[in-house]
């Protein structure tokens, strides 16, 4: 069975939008979804765009058997593109949850190592490639699996492998048409973004601007419990013993810490542009710039981390700051979701990652 149909739950509860009253409070401004259209949504999908477009350029050159580096420039694309893709993965609702478009493009968390064992498989195999990649399981044909095909043993054979080339052109070629998906689905004249940016009682699935604004908190909450939760804690254990860095993700590129630290910047940015750091209430703004300066010391202490991600997370001081940085991020949430939700006049349901 492929790997998408075990997350199928995860991904319908995340999709489910709390209820919130009708009237919008005045602390939350009314035209809140066009000012995160146009402060976060478009610029993190352009890039995501970009910079995805970019990767499969590069791939496609390096493995043409051009010089070392090309293949330089396809480790520096990849490292572009987890950045892009940091910032549009906390927008884990409507577009991004419609189809497994996560799934596809981060299957994580993958505590059986499943894309390790179908990657490995595919590369193994005499088999030829699939056809068509996307319709495969979700495993083989996001980030995590060409962080293998790229990293992992033996890609840096990579130009000269031709099924290993093959491989990675197909999985960047996915994730640059899923990043031209999610663009074309926010986009002008979609339903969607109608909703989004006039919701009306007769729109689905957005009423009013606090459901708007309560699909924001949710995203933002959503993101940091993901990239506490799934990404840093697994790998951090509970005891220095059980510390296991290789339960992160991308910590064969080294780009772990990166990737957390951007997804870190993504809610930054998302609470800003929602106008819950410089908006229309002087008591939102006041809990929005604590949770911006817990934030940024989670960033600064991932960001210091000196050693490689399969270390770190047993070795001081890194592991004070990694343990650190989940402890800012916790009380982030906290913030978010208590008081800077109550002051919004939100009430806020079940968070579908608790206990995932």
């Amino acid at each position: 069975m492929h790997a998408r149909l075990s997350r199928s739950v995860l991904i319908l509860c995340l999709s489910a939008i709390p209820a919130f009253a009708q009237d919008t409070p005045d602390t939350i401004a009314p035209d809140i979804g066009s000012r995160v259209i146009e402060g976060y949504v478009t610029p993190v999908l352009t890039r995501f765009r970009e910079t995805s477009g970019a990767l499969s350029e590069a791939l496609e050159k390096a493995c043409s058997g051009t010089p070392e580096d090309d293949l330089n420039a396809v480790h520096a694309g990849f490292a572009n593109t987890l950045s892009a893709f940091a910032h549009v993965s906390v927008l884990r609702f409507g577009p991004l949850v419609a189809e497994n478009r996560f799934e596809r493009i981060f299957f994580w968390p993958d505590p059986r190592g499943v894309t390790l064992r179908q990657v490995q498989g595919l590369l193994a195999s005499e088999e030829p490639l699939p056809d068509d990649l996307a319709s495969q399981s979700v495993a083989l044909q996001g980030l995590p699996a060409l962080d293998y095909v790229l990293f992992g043993t033996g890609g840096d054979a990579l130009p000269t492998d031709a099924r290993r080339c093959a491989y990675a052109e197909a999985i960047s070629a996915n994730i640059a048409g899923l990043a031209a998906e999610l663009e074309e689905a926010w986009a002008e004249g979609t339903s969607f973004r109608a909703a989004f940016t006039a919701p009306a009682a007769d729109r689905d699935p957005y009423r009013s601007s606090a459901e708007v604004a309560g699909e924001i908190v949710k995203a933002a909450g959503t993101a940091l419990e993901f990239a506490r939760n799934a990404e840093l804690l697994p790998a951090l254990g509970k005891t220095v013993e059980k510390a296991r860095g290789k339960r992160a993700p991308f910590w064969r590129s080294g780009q772990t810490f990166a990737f957390a630290s951007a997804q870190i910047e993504g809610v930054q940015k998302l609470i800003a542009a929602a106008g819950f750091v410089d908006g229309p209430s002087d008591l939102v703004n006041t809990y929005g710039r604590g949770m911006d300066f817990d934030l940024s010391h989670a960033r600064e202490a991932v960001l210091a981390v000196e050693t490689a991600p399969e270390e770190a997370f047993s070795e001081e001081p890194d592991r004070g700051r990694i343990s650190y940085a989940t402890i800012a991020m916790e009380g982030a949430k906290h913030t978010l979701n208590g008081e800077l939700s109550g002051a919004l006049g939100l009430v806020m349901g079940f968070n579908a990652l608790d206990g995932d």
